[in-house]
């Protein structure tokens, strides 16, 4: 009788890895894709590897030719502004990635997001 309750258990298992397989591999294919082309200039995003100082994510931005405008709330992300080319020159310096203003309104988040205007403008490119 054991192996006969494992067995229910073990198919829920497998389905729930299979839906998180799923789903890792489609929003690692959904952040690639929104990164910037290397010739993008500013403002933007630039995420950092998780870990950097302040100090360390700052040089790695002015070494790139970038300006810091600003750390978000996130402390491995900054909106930083630079000519063409600024999103290449921050993936030479070790950023995981470039991205611009998000596309669609940060109030679909719905209620995890506590969509205000303070919150809206925490995923602002605006300095």
């Amino acid at each position: 009788m054991t192996a006969h309750l494992r067995s229910p258990h073990r198919v829920a298992l497998l389905t729930g890895v299979a839906l998180v397989a799923v789903w890792l591999l489609g929003m690692g294919w959904a952040v690639r894709d929104a990164a910037l082309d290397p010739t993008a200039g500013g403002p933007l995003f630039a995420v950092f590897k998780p870990g950097l100082t302040e100090t360390e994510m700052v040089h790695r931005i002015v070494t790139a030719g970038g300006r810091p405008m600003r750390q978000t709330w996130i402390s491995s992300v900054w909106v930083v502004d630079g000519e063409d080319g600024l999103a290449g020159a921050l993936k030479a310096h070790d950023v995981l990635g470039t991205y611009g203003e998000l596309p669609i309104g940060f109030q679909l988040a719905g209620c995890f997001a506590g969509a205000d205007s303070r919150a809206s403008a925490m995923l602002s490119l605006r300095p």
